[in-house]
């Protein structure tokens, strides 16, 4: 049988929810292993649990979690551009931090629900725009984005993941193709 939306608890995530989201990340990470360099490995949970846990604290914060009863479906948040580990130069700009759903809620609607909840959270916020980073070679997830309107803006080696990533940015309300370049 296939979850449905209706089954899930949405609401804004708190410090206690960190291992749960964190584990969530590290099981997201480990799908990348067939795209992955050789010897690539995802962060290990208690690094991911602590990271988490400090970026919640912070104000520039906004997570997002779906429960299905005790169990974390998904998430989803953003951090102010100061608060992210490669942060620019962007004014107006926050860091789209993390999405990931449980492989058994892929094809539900979660992602969708959650990016939305995002999207309209950062404009509230009165941020302008979002920047997000994804593996590169991740084609699954970089089909989402931009199914969601995101524009690809730079690929480039992040040798502190290991990996290449797919830079995308998008503005938060009206954005057209060429306003989004």
């Amino acid at each position: 049988m296939t979850p449905t939306l209706d089954e899930l608890e949405f609401r804004a995530a708190v410090a206690d929810d960190a291992p749960r989201i964190a584990a969530l990340v590290v099981a997201g990470f480990e799908t990348y292993r067939p795209f992955a360099p050789p010897g690539w490995n995802p962060p290990p949970v208690a690094r991911e649990t602590a990271s988490v846990a400090k970026l919640l604290g912070r104000p520039g914060t906004w997570c997002r979690v779906a429960y299905a009863g005790s169990e974390l479906a998904g998430h989803c948040g953003f951090v102010a551009m100061e608060d992210c580990r490669l942060p620019i130069d962007a004014p107006g700009t926050a860091h789209f931090w993390q999405l990931f759903a449980r492989r058994d809620w892929w094809g539900t609607g979660l992602a969708t629900n959650l990016h939305a909840a995002a999207i309209e959270a950062a404009a509230q916020r009165g941020h302008a725009g979002l920047r997000l980073h994804t593996p590169a070679d991740h084609g699954r997830g970089r089909r989402f984005y931009e199914r969601e309107g995101w524009t690809l803006f730079v690929e480039f080696d992040d040798d502190g993941f290991g990996m290449r990533i797919a830079e995308y940015r998008r503005l938060t309300r009206g954005a057209t193709s060429a306003e989004r370049a």
